[in-house]
């Protein structure tokens, strides 16, 4: 399969930061997966995040003024989220971004990746991402898939590839195996074959990952590419 091929396969994003279309179907059973949960859901899970309340403070004064301006900042968050769109909505969030208490401003960087992804701007969104990335737990997590996935629809496969082997070792098996689905489709697209069938072999390994058929398939035309000299 031809690189452009690949590239017709994996639609941007219909421009949402959604999975690859090759990917689509082939990780199931891979715990609703984390990748197109987040990246489907940016918004979901940034008004989750918006809700939280600071666990910081002292005493109660502290602690009732604190919560009073995370409201405050829920609020105004909301209002963009409503009443902008597109590059308003990029440029309202940006500057809400520069005042934001920190309890909401993860929410911010989130809905800034979704909405500079739909726009096409991939640098922005993957900027977006990659300050989310340094947040400990799935937060962190999925800002790194999501910048793979910006710098990958960018063209910038070989950074994307970079993120997503960092990524790797560094989740569960589950998620594991929908980082190496993501992986498999970027390293063809970076003409690193061998690191291709490298991720899809290591899905055709995995108790957890469904679609072994596909895998195997794909292992096996990469490999009569690369004995073609990579045609």
């Amino acid at each position: 399969m031809s690189e452009n091929t690949v590239r017709k396969g994996l639609p941007r994003a219909q421009q949402q930061p959604v999975i690859p279309q090759q990917l689509q179907g082939e990780v199931s059973g891979e715990a609703a997966p984390l990748l197109r949960f987040v990246l489907d859901n940016a918004r979901t899970i940034a008004a989750g995040l918006g809700v939280l309340v600071l666990a910081a403070g002292a005493g109660a004064g502290y602690r009732w003024w604190a919560a009073d301006k995370a409201r405050e900042a829920q609020a105004e968050l909301g209002v963009i989220t409503v009443a902008k769109t597109g590059a308003e909505r990029v440029q309202a969030l940006e500057a809400f971004l520069a005042k934001a208490p920190s309890d909401v401003r993860n929410a911010v960087l989130l809905d800034l990746a979704a909405t500079a992804m739909e726009l096409k701007d991939y640098d922005k969104a993957a900027s977006a991402w990659e300050r989310l990335a340094a947040v400990d737990g799935a937060t962190g997590v999925v800002a790194r898939i999501g910048r793979a996935q910006a710098l990958s629809q960018a063209g910038k496969d070989a950074e994307a590839l970079a993120v997503l082997e960092g990524l790797e070792s560094s989740v569960s098996e589950i998620s594991r195996n929908a980082v190496r689905g993501q992986l498999a489709v970027v390293a063809e697209r970076a003409g690193k074959l061998d690191r291709a069938v490298a991720a899809y072999e290591q899905l055709m390994a995995s108790e957890s990952a469904g679609n072994k058929d596909y895998f195997k398939s794909r292992a096996a035309a990469l490999k009569a590419r690369m004995q073609k000299g990579g045609a």
